[in-house]
């Protein structure tokens, strides 16, 4: 027998049971009892849901929460907030609001320009930040693109390509407004151990830096550098041990 797969919508207040649905819209104040699946989730207002999430493609530009692991099969978009008690996976991630995962987030892509908080490693083949993060584990990817708009923190960080630039946003008084929301401090990276093959840094913080061609440019701190065929220092930087091994 074939399940009837309906749609769900809650634009006042309301609740839905859980179960497996071809669009659900929530754009009211809305509770899903249960684990849901579903082709398509949009969330504009405010959102719970209880149990796991399993859709083809997630929005939530109000305010969502939920319960249990997220996953997108396509696109999970987060320009409201979002919070995940549990791990995220998705093809494709794009945070330019506030999305916080209390484990592990997985996904080819993912591009952040508001606020993200993972409790635990996130991993990508694409990873691309232009606001304020901080990762709790280990972030790792094969390219690293990441323009300073907030702070930003990781435990680690790995990959094929790392780049971290100064500046995400221009003009002063959007950064200003980046800095606010993204939690404030100054715009640099702290992390305590940095590996990849082509690492090129300013404004970071980190104990370790290992890789085989090393640039370390203006405002970074670095008590020991790593390479195996090539190092450049900005005489802004300050490099503690440098090792060439």
């Amino acid at each position: 027998m074939t399940e009837k797969r309906s749609s769900a919508s809650i634009s006042g207040s309301g609740k839905i049971t859980g179960g497996t649905y071809d669009r659900v819209s929530i754009s009211g104040a809305g509770k899903v009892t249960g684990d849901l699946v579903t082709a398509e989730l949009k969330v504009s207002g405010v959102a719970k849901i209880e149990g796991r999430t399993d859709a083809h493609r997630i929005a939530a530009s109000g305010s969502a929460s939920f319960a249990d692991s997220v996953t997108a099969e396509d696109e999970l978009r987060v320009s409201g907030s979002a919070k995940v008690t549990g791990d995220a996976r998705a093809k494709e991630l794009k945070c330019s609001g506030s999305f916080s995962v209390t484990g592990a987030v997985s996904s080819d892509y993912v591009k952040s320009s508001g606020s993200l908080r993972v409790g635990g490693d996130l991993e990508a083949e694409i990873f691309r930040a232009t606001g304020g993060f901080r990762i709790e584990g280990l972030l790792s990817a094969d390219h690293i693109e990441i323009h300073l708009g907030g702070r930003c923190e990781a435990g680690e960080i790995g990959g094929e390509r790392i780049e971290v630039h100064r500046g995400g946003y221009k003009g002063m008084l959007l950064e200003g407004l980046v800095k606010v929301f993204t939690g404030g401090g100054t715009a640099e990276l702290r992390t305590s151990q940095i590996e990849g093959d082509d690492i090129s840094l300013e404004d970071t913080r980190a104990d370790v830096v290992r890789g085989r061609r090393v640039s370390i440019g203006p405002g970074c701190e670095i008590e020991r550098v790593e390479y195996s065929e090539c190092l450049e220092i900005h005489p802004d930087a300050e490099v503690g041990e440098q090792t060439k091994t």
